[in-house]
């Protein structure tokens, strides 16, 4: 079996991962086709050949399983084919990583996660208590996929968030139900809350008027997320009173319908978390309620997501194929065979047109494809040879 060769245009080697591998390109890959990158960056300091089928048995997968991995690193211009004098394959080199022209870096990560959360509440709100003009919020460019979310899961305001006074508080003593409201969080975070938490806590429940019963599921939601911080609390309690969440019951119901479709989601997408993101999440709640979609027409769209972008199909690509669904009044698996029928047709007839306006040369012949495509197919082709044997 032949072997390749693991090499890079960089003089530099590596004994770690790229800052930018992590900020750009791993973000939106399949886990398989991370994992499958790493190890070729191991590779690299073994200066050792491996063929195809090692790489596959080390992670317990399929030779086309690395073809892909390595086919998609292809097409985001993160590795490139190497021949030899004769035009054959033998190598993959590790291409230098670069930024996105059109993305700028507000600030350092790693300096960001270095502050414990509760530091920069505190010096948050000492900034506040002695500035007398308020601070100018950073042009932080928004996340494409924040912008996708459908309007629906997105237009409804919150009321404002009030800034208490020590009179407020105080005022609070003789609730009981407040007091335990406040123990509990203090009890289930485990630690004392600031000041800061406190304005979350009482405006989560005068401002949004949670009771005590909802107020109580709303902290044990968030223990059993492992997010014990008021201000993803105030995050989940907002996002329920948009959703006119009043009760336990109603929240209960809502985060197992969320919380179960994700599972599914996440199986067939291969995404390696137990719990959705609060974006993940508005999507979810937007299909089940707002288009009405139930959970087997929500997993049969990811399923026609995962066909036509196998290699990077996403929450935002499956919206695309449900907001496409409600506007064409699609209610059961019946209406999209219906539509499927319908664009199959469509299809066929623009094909039909375009190919009764050539001089008896099929559309496949005038395709023609790019240095790029030749190089994967043949990549593909030599993996499966080796494959086969």
């Amino acid at each position: 079996m032949k072997t390749i060769t693991i090499s890079t245009e960089n003089s530099e080697t590596y004994s770690s991962i790229s800052n930018f591998f992590i900020d750009y390109y791993m973000t939106e890959a399949n886990g398989e086709f991370v994992k499958v990158y790493l190890y070729l960056v191991r590779l690299l300091n073994s200066n050792s050949n491996v063929t195809v089928a090692e790489i596959a048995d080390h992670f317990n997968l399929t030779e086309n399983d690395i073809c892909r991995a390595i086919k998609y690193w292809i097409s985001r211009d993160v590795l490139k084919l190497h021949y030899d004098g004769k035009g054959r394959l033998n190598g993959i080199v590790l291409l230098p990583l670069h930024p996105p022209k059109d993305f700028k870096l507000q600030a350092d990560v790693v300096s960001i996660l270095r502050k414990d959360i509760e530091d920069v509440e505190d010096k948050e709100e000492h900034m506040e208590e002695h500035m007398d003009k308020p601070v100018s919020t950073p042009n932080i460019q928004v996340v494409p996929e924040l912008q996708n979310i459908p309007a629906t899961s997105m237009e409804l305001a919150a009321p404002a968030k009030p800034k208490f006074t020590q009179v407020d508080f105080d005022n609070k003593l003789k609730d009981d139900d407040w007091q335990d409201i406040v123990y509990q969080v203090e009890t289930l975070f485990g630690k004392q809350i600031s000041m800061r938490d406190l304005q979350t806590l009482l405006y989560i429940y005068d401002t949004l008027e949670f009771d005590v019963d909802l107020f109580e599921y709303l902290i044990e939601y968030c223990t059993t997320m492992n997010k014990k911080n008021c201000r993803y609390m105030e995050a989940v309690a907002i996002a329920w009173y948009k959703d006119g969440i009043k009760t336990r019951q109603d929240a209960k119901e809502q985060s197992n319908i969320t919380s179960g479709i994700a599972k599914s989601l996440f199986k067939l997408l291969g995404i390696r978390r137990s719990y959705p993101t609060n974006i993940e999440q508005a999507y979810i709640s937007t299909w089940s309620k707002d288009f009405g979609f139930s959970h087997e027409l929500i997993e049969l769209a990811c399923n026609k997501a995962i066909m036509a972008k196998p290699n990077s199909a996403n929450f935002s690509y499956i919206n695309g194929i449900l907001e496409n669904w409600s506007k064409n009044n699609v209610k059961t698996i019946e209406d999209v065979e219906r539509l499927d029928k319908a664009f199959a047709v469509s299809l066929q007839k623009s094909q039909g047109s375009r190919i009764a306006g050539t001089n008896n040369v099929s559309s496949f012949n005038n395709f023609k494809q790019t240095k790029l495509d030749d190089e994967l197919d043949e990549m593909e082709q030599l993996f499966l040879k080796e494959v086969n044997r």
